[in-house]
């Protein structure tokens, strides 16, 4: 039995969003208030189980991706290029972990706290230790 840990999993690729340049705030859950408001930022969370298969693991991610409304209408520039700076950083490989680089969009989405999020899932392998 392996030990994939989530937090590390989160952790990981929370690191990678903010040197893509994605946003400098990232979260592994949405918080319902910031002390200062935020024009945008992320929130890495593996969803459902990690997979253990003898040497390799797997899990799926989802991604969720803030951008404050703009004039309470959905501000798709900023969620295009947040999306976009996430494409363009994200590795295909780093440390034990295999990301898949042909991730899916699901959507957008309004949270009911002016912003819209765009949800992108990403399935992860990870290598034993």
């Amino acid at each position: 039995m392996n030990n994939f840990d989530i937090t590390d999993i989160e952790n990981t690729l929370k690191g990678i969003v903010r040197e893509a340049g994605v946003s400098e705030t990232v979260y592994s859950n949405r918080p319902k208030a910031t002390p200062t408001p935020k024009d945008d930022f992320v929130v890495v969370s593996v969803v459902g189980r990690v997979d253990d298969r003898a040497a390799l693991g797997s899990c799926r991610v989802l991604i969720y991706l803030f951008a404050r409304d703009a004039q309470a209408f959905k501000n798709g520039p900023k969620l295009s290029k947040m999306q976009t700076a996430l494409k363009e950083g994200l590795p295909g490989f780093k440390g034990r972990y295999e990301f898949d680089r042909n991730y899916s969009v699901l959507g957008d989405a309004p949270d009911d706290y002016g912003y819209h999020a765009r949800v992108i899932e990403l399935f992860v392998t990870i290598k034993s230790e």
